[in-house]
């Protein structure tokens, strides 16, 4: 069965410049500050992409783009390559005590930006763990695309022309850019979606002929628990 994609549609807001990611960092703790007051937690949904090298003994390229999600309303884009990461997105990465950055494969993630960028990012989860902690059975190695399909019954899009292509172009083309805020979004949006009260009827409905219709509606129910 294909299901329809699973898009961002919100503000997309693009840095290429120090001065444009200190001020999409500020404008990013002011959301979380507030999200902290409301719900006592603050999460984000992270990924980073880079320039894939297709001849041996050439390096990958160094990461490129940090997108970061926390919400329905924002995706910031941050172009770190020609940014570089400014002393305000450090601090925020670094901050156990403030954040919650979640994505799947999150650890390579992290590891990559400290190899490239030397920023140690702090208080990570993993969401494929996370998925089979909730799921139980013999665990596996999910994708986000897979998680997406699994909890949401959507299609996260994943063109290899756009995944494999070059994210150090400057500027980034828009649908860039849409990829990569969907990726990051779909990140919090999995996470937010495993702590709400609906987990449990999702799982239940994991092996029902019907799954397609009955999670397409729990999850627009979803959606307003977690928005509103």
């Amino acid at each position: 069965m294909k299901y329809p994609a699973l898009n961002f549609c919100g503000r997309i807001v693009y840095s290429r410049t120090t001065e444009e990611v200190e001020e999409a960092t500020l404008e990013i703790l002011k959301f979380l500050e507030a999200r902290k007051c409301e719900t006592g937690r603050a999460v984000l949904g992270l990924d980073i992409e880079w320039k894939p090298s297709f001849d041996r003994g050439i390096p990958q390229g160094k990461a490129a783009v940090m997108q970061i999600c926390g919400g329905m309303h924002h995706c910031y884009v941050l172009h770190i390559i020609h940014s570089g990461i400014p002393g305000s997105l450090q601090s925020l990465l670094e901050d156990s005590t403030y954040i919650k950055v979640v994505g799947v494969g999150i650890d390579n993630d992290a590891v990559k930006v400290f190899h490239d960028h030397n920023v140690s990012i702090k208080s990570l989860e993993d969401l494929s763990s996370m998925a089979n902690q909730k799921l139980g059975g013999v665990p596996k190695q999910w994708s986000l695309s897979s998680l997406v399909e699994t909890f949401t019954c959507k299609q996260l899009l994943k063109p290899k022309k756009i995944r494999l292509g070059n994210w150090e172009a400057d500027p980034l083309s828009k649908a860039q850019l849409r990829y990569a805020a969907t990726d990051a979004f779909a990140s919090w949006y999995l996470y937010e979606a495993s702590k709400s009260q609906f987990v449990s009827l999702v799982l239940a409905l994991e092996s029902s002929m019907f799954k397609a219709k009955m999670l397409t509606q729990v999850f627009s129910e979803l959606a307003l628990v977690i928005y509103h």
